[in-house]
């Protein structure tokens, strides 16, 4: 179970990597930077919790970025 922690670990920081170097907005960012810190402490912790957490605020900041866009336009 620990390879599938870690490799999921390893797909959440990969994408929020990619995702920070786009962000136009602040929020959005620090979300994203928020996820790499999480996912990192679940290659060192070795559990899911933080995983989680990682993945929610990844994805509460991608739907902060997609309601800003949409407001704007």
């Amino acid at each position: 179970m620990l390879y599938i922690y870690n490799v999921l670990a390893a797909i959440l920081i990969g994408t929020a990597i990619g995702a920070v170097l786009g962000q136009r907005n602040s929020l959005a960012r620090i979300t994203c930077l928020v996820a790499v810190v999480l996912g990192a402490v679940t290659f060192f912790i070795d559990s899911w919790i933080p995983l989680a957490i990682g993945t929610a605020v990844f994805l509460v900041g991608q739907g902060v970025q997609r309601n800003a866009s949409s407001a704007r336009a």
